[in-house]
């Protein structure tokens, strides 16, 4: 009689979950956002894509500019962008996010050959939220890096992984630096 209520249980809660759990994967992978007409459009937190050649020049100007280093193109590039200015009340509050714990660079480096850069939007200015006495954040001073991939507003910005044959993964978003670690690693 108990194995018999505890399967109906199971059965209950299954079927009651299960529906909650796939709307929840869902919502996950997609943001709506505004696009430049004002038009609500859904855009997924998770792309891949390959770079055009003007593209892919024009990104590495930019990183060699903004970074005072030559880009070595044979190696992965790795980009963590912010791209909102914190609204915050206290002055020396830093967002507590565990991508600033430890060195991300040295992990990632491990993992394989690449170059890493914290690039910020050149609006923000609060950079001591963004762990700036640790960081040397780079501003995306022509907004290159923002036009290419992080075209849209309120996501804070994300994550780009690039290949030296130009094939990238783009995070739009959060992200934890497991998760930028585990998409390295498997990209």
């Amino acid at each position: 009689m108990k194995q018999l209520q505890l399967i109906s249980f199971l059965v209950l809660l299954l079927t009651n979950c299960l529906p909650l759990l796939a709307q929840k994967n869902n919502s996950i992978s997609k943001y709506e956002v505004k696009d430049n007409t004002g038009k609500t459009i859904t855009i997924l937190s998770d792309t891949k894509g390959t770079l055009d050649e003007k593209s892919y020049d024009n990104l590495i100007s930019q990183l060699n500019e903004i970074s005072s280093s030559k880009i070595d193109k044979s190696k992965n590039i790795i980009i963590n962008y912010i791209d909102d200015n914190p609204r915050i009340n206290n002055k020396n509050y830093q967002v507590p996010w565990d991508i600033f714990n430890r060195n991300l660079s040295s992990k990632s480096n491990k993992t394989k050959q690449c170059s890493h850069f914290w690039v910020i939007n050149k609006k923000v200015t609060n950079l001591y939220y963004y762990h700036g006495n640790k960081i040397n954040w780079l501003k995306d001073q022509n907004s290159i890096i923002k036009k290419i991939f992080f075209n849209y507003e309120s996501l804070n910005g994300g994550f780009v992984i690039i290949k030296p044959n130009k094939e990238y993964y783009l995070k739009n978003g959060e992200y934890s630096k497991k998760e930028l670690l585990s998409v390295y690693k498997d990209f």
